[in-house]
């Protein structure tokens, strides 16, 4: 009796691991085909090589199709301490995981849908015409795959920073910080970048030249931000947060 139950566990035990081991099987088959499918179409993706001109070496004077304007795109050191710790913490990060890392720890944490990643934001824009569809958040998640292989993070972030739209016709960190303060933006200080950074969520809702409380509002928020995400003391934070806008006023164009 004990060796035949004996026996009728040892095959349980084997025919478990030989279902185990075909679902595993079976799993990274489908994410290898999956992948696989992902990269081969990639061909059929906006062009990736025209991003190149938005993380220039030194300044330089570039056009983009789908946003139709001309605007001046500045290397990643010209963009300044203040300016990329304000974005950091206001919108996406540099040390963005990328969008595979990040879905996967949401699909296996089973939180929420993850969140918008640097190549995310920039696949986005890549596509002319706007959409909610199903079709177009796969193509804008096989984009950002292509982005992610393409360029490294301190690219994205440039690229990212450079096409950013701030209303009108205001393209880039160099054009805004121009027209809102008449500075470089690695000249900007604390809350003028925090401004700056909190203006992209909604450039006309958030206008410091139409909506004043708001946007001031909204730049201590990112302010906050900054101090949380220890970018700024607690003491440098309360500081800006008291100083006016500080907008320079510009004439009608």
């Amino acid at each position: 009796m004990g060796a035949s139950c004996e026996y009728r566990g040892n095959t349980g035990v084997r025919i478990f691991l030989r279902v185990f081991s075909i679902s595993v099987c079976v799993v990274v088959l489908g994410i290898g085909v999956g992948l696989g499918w992902i990269f081969f179409y990639s061909r059929d993706l906006p062009d990736m090589k025209a991003l190149a001109q938005f993380a220039p070496a030194s300044g330089v004077h570039v056009s983009d199709p789908c946003l139709r304007a001309t605007s001046f795109a500045i290397p990643y050191d010209s963009i300044g301490g203040n300016l990329r710790s304000a974005l950091n913490a206001a919108e996406v990060g540099e040390d963005d995981p990328g969008v595979l890392s990040d879905t996967y720890r949401a699909f296996a944490s089973r939180t929420n849908p993850p969140r918008t990643t640097l190549s995310w934001q920039i696949s986005r824009t890549m596509f002319c015409l706007p959409s909610k569809s199903l079709n177009r958040q796969f193509e804008e998640f096989r984009t950002s795959i292509q982005l992610e292989r393409r360029y490294s993070r301190r690219e994205l972030f440039t690229i990212y920073a450079n096409r950013l739209w701030f209303g009108e016709d205001l393209i880039g960190l160099e054009t805004a910080s121009q027209h809102f303060f008449q500075k470089e933006p690695n000249q900007l200080e604390v809350e003028e970048a925090a401004l700056l950074a909190g203006l992209v969520r909604a450039p006309g809702r958030l206008s410091p030249i139409k909506h004043p409380d708001r946007a001031l509002e909204r730049r201590n928020e990112v302010i906050d931000a900054m101090v949380a995400a220890r970018a700024i003391s607690e003491r440098e934070g309360e500081a800006a947060k008291v100083r006016p806008l500080g907008v320079v006023t510009q004439q009608t164009r």
